[in-house]
């Protein structure tokens, strides 16, 4: 395992520790929005630099061309006035200035590929930023309902048989309803329960009543 593989594997446990360990994972999340915000960011003034080299090496290319073709000109014009030596020196400029030209447009053909690149990294790089924040708000609203479950099953352990009997309690009141019950036995009759009697109806000679 090579040295940079070592130190990546390194990184990656130090950062699943710390996930391990952050009582709230989404401002993890937050942080590594940021992060990656950060990182665009500079990436846009990098890819600024390369994009104005390219504009740069195109004008210069553009401007090497036009002296290409006006000392080709110049060239056709000294031989049609037959001056050859005058056309040597034209054409060796005219030489000089297609070599120039030439390497600028490899330079500005190279400056275009490496900008192509860096704007489809920094598109990817958009993508995952959105992405990120796509999960971060699912996360968050998945850890929410987590917690808010996990709160109700804690009330729900409190008030659970095991503390509150209810079995027990109905004992208890059944035993205060036979004791009361037992008391009213217990209470001396009155003038006015002994009047009370006399009103009541005798269901023994109500039923004699049908019968005959």
């Amino acid at each position: 395992m090579g040295v940079f593989s070592r130190i990546n594997n390194m990184l990656k446990a130090k950062a699943n520790n710390a996930l391990d360990k952050a009582e709230n994972p989404i401002e993890l999340l937050d942080q590594k929005i940021k992060d990656m915000e950060d990182d665009l960011h500079n990436a846009k003034l990098s890819a600024a630099e390369v994009l104005g080299n390219v504009h740069f090496l195109e004008e210069k290319k553009e401007t090497s061309k036009s002296q290409m073709e006006d000392y080709e000109a110049k060239v056709k014009k000294a031989l049609s006035m037959g001056n050859e030596e005058l056309a040597k020196k034209a054409l060796e400029k005219k030489i000089e200035a297609e070599k120039q030209y030439k390497h600028l447009e490899s330079k500005h053909t190279e400056a275009k590929e490496k900008a192509e690149k860096l704007k489809n990294r920094l598109a990817d790089l958009e993508k995952s930023i959105l992405q990120t924040r796509q999960y971060r708000d699912e996360a968050n609203a998945r850890l929410n309902t987590a917690e808010a479950s996990q709160k109700v099953n804690e009330i729900l352990c409190n008030v659970s048989s095991d503390n509150i009997n209810l079995d027990d309690i109905e004992r208890k009141i059944s035993k205060k309803e036979t004791t009361a019950a037992g008391l009213e036995d217990l209470k001396p009759v009155g003038l006015d329960d002994e009047f009370d009697k006399l009103n009541e109806v005798d269901l023994d000679a109500e039923l004699e009543k049908y019968k005959s």
